[in-house]
């Protein structure tokens, strides 16, 4: 973990184990510059959290004026204050960060486990103003795939789709059954690349996601409770997106979200499910990510 990489998580992995997380080849860890382009300049892999917007977004009504919230929300530059202790259920490190357009402070404390590989993110976001405002959430963990590996969703039977590219089969705001492009239980990333999708769900009763990889035997859990984390977001980079000049990746993107699309101002408008938080309002959640081999 980087605090001063807005609290950027460089590395998921067992002791000895594989490593989880997509590392960007063409763009460097580096310090975050404010106003600068996440894409072009923070795109760099790992996880990173995106409050209170996933995409760049005007505020709901904010005069005409006010600049636009950033790409990927404001914490990824952000200054955050972190601290790192011990405790009987393990090593916990804290992170806290206050809002720039909004009046807010963030915070998340990440605990890694004594007995079992599990890492428990806990949430909390803490209105300082006098206006409410609306906002959404989501983990922003981009993960290494290749063809074969799978999505499972336990609880959900469609998904609506935010941004397609690469395909004409889909469209914007477009309801499709799950899995994408097969049967069963899972989406599995193709032999065939050459497109990029994003996608939103609600979660379900399970609150539950895996990425698995079957011929290693090797999967990651993320859990949350439905009721605290609704939604999920699923970036599918099947080689068909890069920012101009560089090879398309293939990777993707696991975000258990609150609220949906990823633009503020469409998830308060036409999507409807934007949270709103009250002058002097506190909002808690938690995500449990565990990292599982068929040996455990």
């Amino acid at each position: 973990m980087a605090p001063t990489l807005g609290m950027k998580i460089t590395n998921l992995r067992r002791r000895r184990g594989r490593e989880w997380l997509w590392r960007n080849p063409d763009i460097p860890y580096q310090l975050p510059i404010p106003g600068s382009s996440y894409v072009e300049t923070a795109d760099s892999g790992g996880w990173d959290e995106c409050f209170p917007t996933v995409l760049p977004s005007r505020i709901p009504g904010a005069p005409d004026k006010m600049p636009p919230l950033p790409d990927h929300g404001e914490l990824w530059s952000a200054r955050w204050e972190s601290r790192i202790y011990e405790h009987a259920e393990g090593t916990v490190v804290s992170g806290t960060a206050r809002g720039v357009a909004l009046p807010y402070e963030f915070t998340r404390e990440v605990q890694l486990s004594v007995s079992e590989p599990i890492v428990t993110f806990r949430y909390r976001v803490r209105h300082l103003g006098g206006d409410p405002f609306p906002w959404i959430w989501a983990a922003h963990p981009t993960f290494g795939v290749r063809p074969g590996m799978r999505i499972v969703l336990p609880t959900v039977s469609q998904v609506r789709c935010a941004e397609v590219i690469g395909r004409t089969d889909w469209t914007y705001g477009e309801v499709q059954p799950w899995p994408l492009d097969g049967s069963g239980d899972a989406f599995a990333f193709p032999e065939q690349p050459g497109w990029a999708a994003m996608a939103h769900a609600d979660i379900g009763s399970s609150g539950r996601v895996l990425l698995q990889d079957p011929e290693a035997g090797e999967w990651v859990d993320l859990l949350v409770d439905p009721a605290e984390v609704p939604q999920v977001g699923l970036w599918l980079n099947c080689g068909g997106w890069a920012p101009g000049g560089s090879a398309p990746y293939y990777n993707c993107a696991i975000e258990p979200s609150i609220g949906a699309p990823g633009r503020l101002q469409e998830a308060a408008g036409d999507w409807g499910v934007a949270p709103t938080l009250h002058p002097g309002e506190e909002r808690a959640w938690r995500l449990t990510v565990g990292l599982w081999t068929e040996e455990d």
